[in-house]
């Protein structure tokens, strides 16, 4: 059967083969970051025969309605935006007082970038490139801010805190949470608040602040949780387990790697995809077991993005940005001048992928991989680019600065 979508904020397989004897089957059908709730019609046709169904996709209840309102862009950290059309000209530029490292860009419904800085500082600037606020936390900010419906701002610090920030600079509330933490922290369906600590626990709070439960991962540094389509949470460990937690704070699986991990996204059917210290992209099957391996050259520490036509995008410490097939088969590598460590790659609906790399370059690489554009800064490009709504690059550098390219 031969299967289309009306619009591009839902993506389908271009067939679908239904076995012989069977009635029903099902197919996964991919979505991107919409601001309000968009329709779209879904179509099969077989012969002279067409069948087709509505969809609605809603934008999360718990995310601020913007076009990046969290690390890796939405709960799922599939990387995917919804602007288009950069063609790498300098907009504007905004000094803190220290590296940015691999803190990355939110941005709020009205267009307000944040961003954390190693002076300790949360950073609220305007889309012009003006400077609003900055709310100093008790220690160096590593992770990136999360911007919720109602406008706050959720960020961790070195400090041992996870603070949630008005939008006028004024504190609304702030949770110990054990142990410093440098993760970003993602929201559940429900509005949850989960954040990891390295104390060794994973907290799910109310939006509020107010404690629910803990999982105790063993030991945790960096990894920002994924949200699976069910609701599970996928979090990766120090331990080298990757863990699916149900809402209510049980244990749905856990899959031991034997080796570091980095941080995990998740697809629209289920499948989670995360990279390794041992030089491999793994993809996870929805119950827990592998799908299967990919072979880089080097460790996988960033988190993977997920194209609209199901490609997954990883960089790598070899120098290169790696376009892997749904299969698990090489698409296309790009090599840049550097590693690519902690930047995650961002991807517009164009399928042109933005990620940072050590040698200072922000890219823009084209969806057959080649070299649309590049940026330089002043620093190597740690942080994890944020693509805005009329399609504004947003991305922090060592040089203490967070740059706007147009």
């Amino acid at each position: 059967m031969s299967l289309t979508s009306s619009s591009t904020v839902a993506s389908v397989p271009a067939t679908v083969t239904v076995p012989e004897g069977n009635f029903t089957w099902s197919f996964s059908i991919s979505t991107s970051v919409v601001l309000a709730s968009t329709s779209t019609t879904i179509s099969a046709s077989v012969g002279n025969s067409n069948q087709s169904a509505s969809l609605s996709v809603v934008p999360s209840p718990s995310l601020a309605a913007s076009a990046w309102p969290k690390l890796h862009g939405n709960v799922q950290n599939t990387g995917l935006g919804i602007g288009t059309g950069a063609v790498g000209t300098y907009e504007w530029s905004f000094q803190t007082g220290d590296e940015i490292g691999a803190s990355s860009p939110s941005i709020g419904a009205d267009g307000t970038v944040y961003i954390g800085s190693w002076d300790s500082n949360l950073y609220a600037i305007g889309a012009n490139g003006k400077g609003k606020w900055a709310f100093p936390t008790g220690g160096p900010i590593y992770s990136s801010p999360s911007v919720s419906s109602d406008g706050s701002i959720i960020v961790s610090s070195i400090d041992g805190y996870l603070y949630s920030i008005n939008p006028n600079c004024t504190l609304r509330w702030k949770f110990p949470t054990g142990g410093f933490s440098n993760s970003a922290p993602t929201f559940g369906l429900d509005g949850t608040i989960y954040i990891p600590s390295v104390d060794g626990n994973l907290y799910a709070l109310t939006p509020a602040g107010v404690l629910k439960w803990t999982f105790n991962l063993g030991n945790v540094s960096g990894a920002s949780p994924a949200i699976g389509p069910d609701g599970s949470i996928i979090v990766s460990s120090n331990d080298t387990m990757l863990y699916a937690i149900k809402p209510n704070g049980t244990l749905k699986w856990a899959f031991y790697a034997g080796v570091g991990l980095g941080n995990a996204s998740a697809g629209a059917d289920g499948s989670v995809y995360i990279g390794t210290e041992s030089n491999t992209l793994l993809a996870i099957n929805p119950d827990g077991t592998i799908k299967w391996s990919f072979a880089t050259q080097g460790w996988v520490n960033n988190c993977p993005a997920i194209g609209p036509d199901g490609t997954i995008y990883v960089g790598c410490t070899d120098n290169n940005l790696y376009a892997v097939k749904p299969n698990g088969s090489l698409k296309w590598k790009f090599t840049t001048g550097g590693q690519i460590l902690d930047s995650s790659p961002a991807i517009g609906p164009d399928s042109v992928v933005y990620v940072g790399s050590a040698d200072n370059y922000l890219y823009a690489i084209t969806a057959t991989g080649g070299l649309k554009w590049k940026f330089l800064t002043a620093g190597w490009v740690d942080s994890s680019p944020a693509i805005s709504a009329d399609g504004t690059i947003l991305v922090g550098s060592n040089d203490g600065a967070i740059y706007a390219i147009r």
